[in-house]
């Protein structure tokens, strides 16, 4: 049995179709133990709302005992996730971390409904702190993401691994991204090279 936590991005009402909604469903089916909470106002984030409920749904994932304890983040929810870490919001870490679209802060702060300052990919110590609450954390990108216009270099000083999903876009509905079993395939067997898989 694996806990895992999904933390979705902006706009983001986890609509039925969407591959963390059905990803969910079928690693539940599987006897996994799954949180996929719906943050507050999706459209016009707040920060500290977001940390908050973050804070509580990791705490109760830890009030269970045993079990790998992972957290899948998309987009907006990938710098919910590191700004966490930045601020040691959680009381253990995760095993695995697992970051799809990171967004680039160029496009965060243009995007108007996204509260907050961007996050600083430049800071030293999001490095330290991302390891510190992730024993293992690596990211999933495209080739084509419009929330990444200038690819992945932005976000080098975290050290990632980096899987790569041709056309993937942004992972999004809007990018036809539906039904992903190579995700449900990675929770199972960690391995990177498993994303690919539609």
């Amino acid at each position: 049995m694996k806990k895992i936590l999904f933390l979705h991005g902006w706009t983001n009402k986890r609509p039925v179709g969407h591959w963390a909604r059905l990803t969910a469903a079928a690693l539940r089916s599987r006897g996994h133990q799954v949180w996929y909470p719906q943050f507050p106002s999706p459209d016009s984030p707040n920060p500290i709302e977001w940390q908050d409920l973050l804070r509580q749904e990791a705490n109760m994932m830890d009030e269970v005992e045993g079990g790998e304890k992972v957290a899948i983040a998309h987009s907006l929810g990938t710098i919910n996730w590191l700004l966490g870490a930045k601020t040691n919001l959680f009381d253990k870490p995760f095993d695995r971390v697992l970051l799809a679209a990171i967004p680039d802060p160029i496009m965060t702060t243009q995007a108007e409904g996204i509260e907050g300052e961007a996050l600083d990919f430049s800071d030293s110590s999001l490095l330290a702190q991302s390891r510190k609450w992730a024993r293992n954390i690596s990211a999933v990108a495209s080739d084509q993401d419009r929330w990444q216009p200038n690819g992945i270099d932005f976000y080098k000083n975290l050290e990632l691994e980096t899987t790569i999903v041709p056309g993937a876009g942004h992972f999004s509905l809007d990018d036809g991204w539906g039904k992903w079993s190579g995700l449900e395939t990675w929770v199972e067997s960690a391995n990177p090279q498993d994303l690919r898989l539609r």
